[in-house]
């Protein structure tokens, strides 16, 4: 074994990705929806990804879904836990059924062998997503070259940042996103998994002190990650509070409550922070949806939920503004089985 490899540890290759391993499934039934297959260029990259617009209309807007960390697709697949559901992909319909082009695209680890999740930190992943930002705007499909940012768990990290690099973005959603250092996050959901010893939790704590003080070994990995990548992380999910409370654009706050990222304490430290921004930003505003999963899926189901939909499209269809009394969006379509 190398030393390398020795800071890898795969009790769960990701511990974000803990919990997550629910039957995937197909879409069913016809949708008023189209796909493209698109291709753009990121830093020396090309990379690629999906359009999803509606059929027979001019698009509202547009999105673009930022996505959670680890090895997931576009789709929000991973080889590394193929049973998860395609998550993106359902919310790009659904999203695309209620009037709006979604882009969706693949990391560029994924595209461009040898490249892996250890040599990807979060500032290549912003670089990447402004280049898909910058991309969205140029598509046929969106003639008013209105975006929307979306980002979910890890992407939600980076989607303000995005943003705000950007500039002239209608507005962001951050769905399931840690709002506090993620170290102590994943500590707590090795503390909360009683198939990880108490030697390993120990490890692991030691290894974030050291990725703290600069002394993590050269080359190391922890949980398949670089150094630069865990001390960005560390960072951008320490300061999310602070960076959402100064956003000066529409920001839509979504936390589902069995969301089985956030054991424990987790879940209420969390809530707390998010409801601080909402106290300190008048732009932002916060749904919390009970008995929903990481993934804006009711427990049982393999899918987004009316509800989780309803909340998305309601707000993007008011601009980023709270749904007036009596007012709503394009009723979501009904779950399919």
């Amino acid at each position: 074994m190398t030393r390398r490899s020795h800071f890898i540890y795969r009790y769960s290759t990701f511990p974000l990705l803990l919990s997550l391993l629910l039957p995937a499934t197909q879409s069913s039934g016809a949708l008023d929806v189209g796909f493209r297959e698109i291709s753009f260029q990121s830093a020396e990259y090309r990379l690629v990804g999906t359009l999803t617009s509606p059929i027979g209309r001019s698009a509202v807007a547009g999105v673009l879904i930022i996505p959670g960390s680890g090895p997931v697709d576009r789709d929000g697949l991973s080889r590394i836990a193929p049973a998860m559901l395609p998550a993106y992909r359902q919310w790009a319909e659904r999203l695309s059924e209620g009037g709006f082009t979604v882009l969706r695209y693949d990391k560029r680890f994924l595209t461009h062998p040898p490249l892996d999740f250890s040599s990807v930190d979060q500032e290549a992943q912003i670089v990447d997503a402004l280049s898909a930002a910058a991309f969205l705007r140029t598509v046929g499909e969106l003639p008013s070259k209105r975006i929307f940012i979306l980002g979910h768990s890890e992407g939600g990290t980076l989607a303000p940042i995005v943003a705000k690099r950007a500039g002239a973005i209608a507005g962001v959603i951050i769905v399931n996103t840690v709002q506090f250092p993620v170290d102590e996050l994943i500590v707590a959901q090795l503390q909360a998994n009683s198939k990880v010893p108490a030697s390993t939790v120990a490890e692991v704590k030691r290894l974030f002190v050291k990725l703290k003080d600069n002394s993590f070994p050269k080359g190391g990995l922890l949980f398949g990650a670089g150094a630069d990548y865990w001390t960005q992380y560390m960072g951008n999910s320490r300061d999310s509070p602070v960076t959402l409370s100064r956003l000066s654009m529409p920001i839509l706050l979504v936390q589902t409550l069995s969301d089985e990222t956030l054991p424990g304490e987790t879940l209420g430290r969390n809530l707390a922070l998010l409801r601080s921004v909402v106290a300190t930003n008048e732009n932002a505003q916060l749904r919390e949806l009970p008995a929903h999963d990481h993934f804006g899926a009711l427990s049982g189901e393999r899918e987004p939920s009316p509800e989780f939909t309803k909340t998305l499209l309601e707000w993007l269809s008011n601009g980023g503004r709270a749904a007036q009394p009596g007012a709503a969006a394009d009723a979501p379509p009904a779950a399919r089985r």
